[in-house]
């Protein structure tokens, strides 16, 4: 990142010219998200973090927020330009904590730091926190929570709900201890500073925008693709409708859930009326579509580990592995019978049992990908995906309201409906994790809480979801 810096520099782009684009993309995403105004604090330390806070704070107080500004150092011993940012607010009478959301702009300290964080910055990392805790204050990292080394992650003071990461994502970001501190990622984008290439990667909105190009108006169900779902037993029949209604609402032409002849008169009142149901046949490898969806709620009986097999030996089309057909996987080592276009999805128990529950998550899901010879996505709070050869992908969206079950069901079926719609299973992947994540954030913003989300609701949040993908990539252009 500072070398990139250095050469944008040497082209003729100048620090506070860099600095206004990537306060004003933070700004626009922040505003995305915010509907109503209220008030944001700006914790400063001496160097160019704390100018990218102070843009950020312009331009929300433009939209009428309120801005109370906390200082580490006098004005005199900040950087030269954070100066000039900090003299282009306007005055404010000192306020009380206005009615409305309460923003913390994390600008202490910048990747240019190192070690823990010391006095008066750490007392103000500390009130962050205790803000973040006792008044539900939302904390913003610029580039990254400060006191978290940028490189390998360790450390970490300030814990951010948000980080905006500038022009490159920082590798520290991503390791599992930095986890905790970062919270959601958003990538601004800096045309002066270009991603490297080869390097493992963040799943954002733009590089969504990106695998979802418009419809041709021309465009119908076929097309669109057909989803054919193995899901749900006694017990767990919820999981397959959670299933359908991902498939249906991640794009699905058409969706045909299989189960047996006995379950309909529970599953129909449950399902959506363009959700076909069907009884599942004795042969499995009969069952046809754009893409083969297996697992949520299935149960572990010795008929279905026979019909698994005999359809991933079989398979003509895309299938999507989860829960119970990954169980069955595991439980017999049958790894044999996965490869290329399958798409496994395993949650941290899943993995354990799959491959191993040692190493970093980031080892684990590479090893899990060489072994099976498939595309994996190893869920979690970092959601990652890759397939042999590829590199990680890491999930930048989602939020800890997500910690109840049925979201993993729900995402099954969002990934059959991009594959039965022509995504390779790593695009699917990605683009799956996104929404998902994504519609979660949307439904807090708009009212749900930490508690109240449901998986139900993640679905009805999705075409906010994949509509965002399109506006963030707007907000992130270069003509400013």
């Amino acid at each position: 990142m500072q070398a990139l810096e250095e050469k944008a520099f040497a082209a003729g782009a100048t620090p506070e010219q860099l600095m206004e684009k990537v306060g004003l993309r933070m700004a626009r995403l922040i505003l995305e998200d915010v509907l109503q105004p209220g008030t944001v604090m700006v914790f400063l330390g001496k160097g160019h973090n704390a100018g990218d806070a102070l843009v950020v704070a312009r331009h929300l107080q433009g939209a009428g927020w309120t801005v109370r500004i906390r200082q580490g150092y006098p004005a005199a011993e900040m950087a030269e330009l954070s100066q000039r940012k900090l003299s282009e607010l306007k005055e404010q009478p000192e306020p009380v904590l206005r009615p409305g959301p309460l923003l913390l702009l994390d600008g202490l300290v910048g990747i240019g730091a190192s070690g823990k964080l010391r006095s008066p910055l750490g007392e103000l990392a500390d009130e962050m926190n205790s803000l973040r805790a006792s008044h539900g204050a939302e904390t913003i990292a610029m580039d990254l929570p400060s006191g978290l080394n940028a490189d390998v992650g360790s450390g970490g003071h300030v814990i951010a709900d948000q980080t905006f990461t500038v022009g490159v994502p920082k590798r520290g970001l991503v390791a599992d201890t930095a986890t905790p501190f970062v919270g959601r990622l958003s990538l601004i984008p800096v045309e002066e500073l270009p991603l490297p290439k080869k390097t493992d990667s963040l799943t954002t909105g733009q590089s969504v925008n990106e695998l979802l190009p418009p419809r041709a108006f021309g465009y119908h169900k076929g097309q669109a693709g057909r989803v054919s779902i193995v899901a749900g037993s006694p017990g767990m029949w919820g999981a397959a409708v959670l299933c359908a209604q991902g498939a249906l609402r991640g794009g699905a032409g058409m969706v045909t859930l299989y189960a047996k002849s006995e379950a309909a008169p529970i599953l129909q009142p449950l399902l959506d009326p363009e959700v076909m149901l069907k009884t599942l046949p004795e042969d499995w490898s009969t069952i046809g579509g754009d893409a083969i969806v297996i697992g949520p709620g299935l149960g572990t009986s010795k008929s279905s580990r026979e019909m698994l097999f005999k359809v991933l030996t079989e398979r003509k089309c895309p299938v999507v592995l989860d829960a119970d057909g990954l169980n069955l996987i595991a439980a017999a080592g049958r790894f044999d019978c996965l490869g290329k276009g399958v798409l496994l999805t395993p949650h941290p128990g899943e993995m354990a049992r799959l491959n191993s529950s040692h190493g970093t998550r980031a080892e684990r899901v590479r090893a899990l990908a060489e072994q099976s010879g498939s595309t994996v996505l190893f869920k979690g709070s970092r959601t990652v995906v890759t397939e042999p050869g590829a590199k990680l992908h890491y999930n930048t969206t989602g939020h800890p309201a997500m910690a109840t079950g049925g979201q993993g069901d729900t995402l099954s079926g969002v990934l059959g409906a991009l594959l039965a719609g022509g995504l390779s299973p790593l695009e699917a992947g990605r683009v799956g994790a996104w929404a998902c994540g994504r519609a979660a954030e949307i439904a807090l913003s708009e009212g749900e809480s930490e508690q109240s989300l449901t998986p139900t609701r993640i679905s009805e949040y999705l075409g906010k979801a994949f509509r965002s993908a399109r506006i963030r990539s707007r907000l992130c252009l270069e003509n400013d």
